[in-house]
């Protein structure tokens, strides 16, 4: 398979409200709103991330952002008053989560210092 992208999913119940959270989450606007039930970022890292608005669905997604950093988007989220929990850190690297307004988790991760991949 030829990949040329990926995109994690958040299926929410309130476009406008979880798109403003998103882009606070993100710190950064949605790129664009090909339908209008998908809002999407582009080109982050090297994927994206859709909301797609699914009454149903909702609450069960699960996204997970890496970042070299946690301290510092752990200080950010915070100062921005969105509650992430506690970091865990092991030889995995370190995560904590976030969840938005209809319970999707967004899991942060920082790799291990030693990562290549």
């Amino acid at each position: 398979m030829n990949i040329q992208g990926l995109y994690a999913v958040a299926c929410v119940t309130d476009m406008p409200r979880a798109e403003d959270w998103y882009t606070t989450l993100l710190a950064r606007p949605a790129d664009d709103h090909p339908m209008p039930a998908l809002t999407q970022w582009r080109n982050i890292g090297t994927a994206g991330i859709q909301l797609i608005c699914d009454f149903e669905k909702a609450g069960r997604s699960v996204v997970t952002i890496v970042t070299p950093n946690m301290g510092v988007e752990k200080d950010r989220l915070t100062d921005l008053g969105l509650d992430i929990g506690p970091i865990s850190r092991g030889s995995f690297g370190a995560i904590a989560e976030i969840a938005d307004q209809d319970g999707n988790r967004i899991i942060i991760a920082e790799p291990p210092k030693d990562f290549t991949g």
